[in-house]
């Protein structure tokens, strides 16, 4: 007799990581990897990856220049994506490729997902995402009408950080504003220059506040670099939170980014596709969070 698929455990949630988001003094940084659960209103595709997005590009200019489409598939085969983007911005132009991104994301009418509910319930008081589709945004203000959403380049997102109680800021723009998109590689040199004011605040968040990065890689290059100079400057200090697969790091790989990234990998027995666990693992978390929030209220009760 076969035996039954054995069910993969959940993350276990640290006591601390909990006690934050419950006071909401934790920040929910989210990528493509949540959108990726969407699906289009006929149900039948979803979200492209960065990859996929930049060989439809390439496909879109094998036409007219086959050597530079090659190009762009030899870096998205090498993982290097802004190099790519840089080539597909250049040749494509403006328009063409504001038309290619609404094709790909916004014409399909992407449909948000469990795992968007299972982190709005979180509550948290401050979410960065680097997506530029509107999923979370337009789902959470739906739930939540006190809900804020401003992008990197708002020049009042310090006040509305300090005065807003629930904001979400889209670091690198959103399909509403096609041309603040940061998109390319020459796009984050500039945005990085022009803007770093809202750098030094995403820092400033890093060093303050605790952060449960969903969804997202470790090859982000804003993030990355934040993280590196927060381990750099304080590797003693409390270190922020990465959920991720079984089956995406190894247990050396993880330790390299305690160390190097002052993060806290954790881990779920699941392959990366098995979304269903992950959004049972964050149910948990809101189980975990809402006792905690209770007690705050009724500290007697747990006298």
């Amino acid at each position: 007799m076969r035996k039954p698929p054995r069910k993969a455990p959940l993350i276990r949630w640290p006591r601390r990581l909990v006690e934050d988001i419950a006071r909401r003094r934790a920040v929910l940084f989210f990528g493509s990897g949540v959108s990726a659960n969407a699906r289009s209103a006929d149900g039948k595709s979803r979200p492209p990856t960065w990859a996929e997005l930049l060989n439809a590009a390439a496909a879109d200019m094998e036409a007219k220049a086959p050597q530079v489409a090659n190009e762009v598939r030899t870096f998205v085969e090498r993982g290097d994506v802004l190099t790519a983007a840089e080539i597909v911005r250049r040749v494509l132009g403006p328009r063409k490729l504001t038309a290619l991104l609404r094709r790909n994301l916004v014409t399909p009418q992407f449909r948000a997902a469990p795992i968007h509910d299972a982190l709005i319930a979180l509550d948290f008081r401050i979410t960065l995402t680097p997506n530029f589709d509107s999923l979370y945004e337009t789902r959470a203000m739906a739930l939540n009408p006190s809900a804020v959403v401003c992008h990197y380049s708002d020049r009042s997102v310090a006040t509305r950080l300090r005065d807003e109680p629930d904001l979400i800021i889209k670091t690198h723009g959103s399909m509403s504003e096609p041309a603040s998109l940061i998109f390319s590689r020459c796009d984050y040199i500039h945005a990085r220059s022009r803007y770093r004011a809202f750098y030094g605040l995403v820092e400033a968040l890093l060093r303050t506040y605790t952060f449960l990065f969903v969804g997202c890689g470790i090859d982000d290059s804003d993030m990355r670099a934040l993280l590196e100079a927060y381990g750099a400057d304080h590797p003693g200090a409390e270190r922020h939170y990465f959920v991720a697969a079984a089956d995406t790091f190894s247990d050396l790989t993880a330790s390299v980014l305690a160390d190097a990234l002052n993060l806290h990998v954790l881990r779920y027995d699941a392959p990366a596709a098995d979304h269903a666990a992950l959004v049972d693992a964050f149910k948990m978390l809101r189980a975990q969070v809402d006792a905690e929030r209770a007690a705050m209220r009724n500290p007697s009760t747990t006298a």
